[in-house]
């Protein structure tokens, strides 16, 4: 009897070793047995394959073992929509579909070249995307790389460790406070720096932008705000450094320090205002210039004597669908448009003051625009503010 005890040991674990690996065999729930070729419930420390649709019908913490969902396989939470993920030294890999609501990675490892739907996303170690995430808010606290084929959409992103992006990510709010390396599309409505921002291609907003610390805009890239660009801390640490382009739909604001080379270019559609230091040889060019030597709106900063300035307005990329008629005008003017484009003309003086200023919205065809204006010789200023595209004329109102 005594021989027989190993043999009855080695039986018994060599079961227990098999019965933690489970994998899918048919559409079900996930605490459901006969989801599982193991008739069983998989639990912390298994090692689970998704082949199939799987409703998670319930939350889930490995410390070891995981979760690997094949592309023919998806997990799902149920229409309870509070099932949650944590992998606290397990792995998590998705090359299917995932979605549920809260996913925390706190040590271990994950992959994720599918589609991966969640509310909040938090990662404490390495996490290299290459497929699509969507999601409500997402905190990166372990480095964080979204790779040339990698999609991020969502409402909210704080960045409290080092971000590379490579694919193309849409975010309402952005926070960081680390380091951000932008190789691709960064694109929302907001963006707040308080660490190191390196731009070496795209950020599109449509609101605005407040630089704290240190932003790169490296020579290529392109900036394009619709509202305001703000370039100020209350420690004077806000530092940004232009060699490339950038567009400001509305209004600029700078209190500390903005610097840049001979291919660095600020254009400004509406108020500049200066208490900082401007260094180096960039060009600076506001649509609505006042009649001094230094062409800010309102300055009581220092301006370097190797500043360029851009009399005519901002740099243009010519609307040649959108023309306008006739010229001379009595004071009204029909716009014609080939294509769908939201605009928005302005009318400045010989002085560079703002006569007339009007958002119609988007439209295409022809339209009608009254201006009441005295007889003289005015500037039409007509940006697309989807784009960023503008064009200026000159327009005589002779009535």
């Amino acid at each position: 009897m005594k021989k027989l005890l190993p043999l009855i040991l080695f039986a018994f674990l060599a079961n227990n070793f098999s019965a933690q690996t489970a994998s899918s065999i048919t559409n079900g729930s996930w605490t459901n047995p006969t989801t599982w070729n193991c008739t069983c419930v998989p639990v912390n420390g298994y090692s689970v394959t998704i082949n199939n649709s799987v409703t998670l019908n319930t939350s889930l913490l490995f410390n070891s073992g995981g979760i690997n969902i094949n592309n023919t396989g998806s997990l799902t939470q149920d229409a309870s929509l509070n099932r949650d993920i944590w992998i606290n030294g397990g792995y998590f890999n998705n090359s299917g579909k995932a979605n549920f609501r809260y996913f925390l990675l706190s040590t271990g490892a994950i992959t994720n070249p599918g589609s991966f739907t969640v509310s909040a996303l938090t990662n404490s170690v390495s996490f290299n995307n290459t497929g699509s995430i969507k999601m409500d808010s997402m905190w990166i606290a372990g480095t964080f790389t979204n790779a040339a084929t990698g999609i991020i959409i969502g409402d909210s992103l704080t960045i409290n460790n080092s971000l590379l992006n490579n694919g193309r990510m849409t975010i309402t709010a952005i926070t960081n406070s680390n380091t951000v390396n932008n190789n691709n599309y960064i694109g929302g409505y907001e963006l707040t720096n308080s660490g190191t921002f390196n731009n070496s291609d795209s950020v599109i907003l449509t609101g605005s932008i407040w630089n704290r610390v240190k932003f790169n805009n490296n020579s290529g890239a392109k900036v394009r705000i619709t509202k305001r660009f703000f370039n100020t801390h209350p420690s004077k640490t806000a530092v940004w450094d232009n060699n490339g382009n950038v567009t400001v739909l509305d209004s600029w604001y700078n209190t500390d320090t903005i610097k840049g080379g001979a291919a660095g270019y600020f254009s400004v559609a509406d108020t500049s205002a200066n208490s900082g230091f401007l260094k180096g040889n960039f060009t600076f060019c506001d649509l609505t210039p006042p009649v001094t030597p230094i062409k800010i709106d309102l300055n009581s900063g220092t301006v370097a004597g190797t500043i360029l300035y851009c009399v005519t307005g901002i740099k243009e990329n010519e609307l040649a669908e959108v023309k306008v008629y006739p010229n001379p005008s009595n004071g009204n003017l029909f716009c014609n448009s080939s294509g769908n484009v939201n605009l928005k003309f302005t009318v400045l003086d010989i002085t560079g003051k703002i006569a007339f200023e009007q958002r119609p919205g988007y439209q295409s065809g022809t339209s009608e625009v009254k201006l009441d204006l005295a007889n003289g010789i005015y500037f039409l200023k007509i940006v697309d503010l989807q784009t960023g595209d503008s064009k200026t004329e000159k327009l005589i109102i002779q009535k």
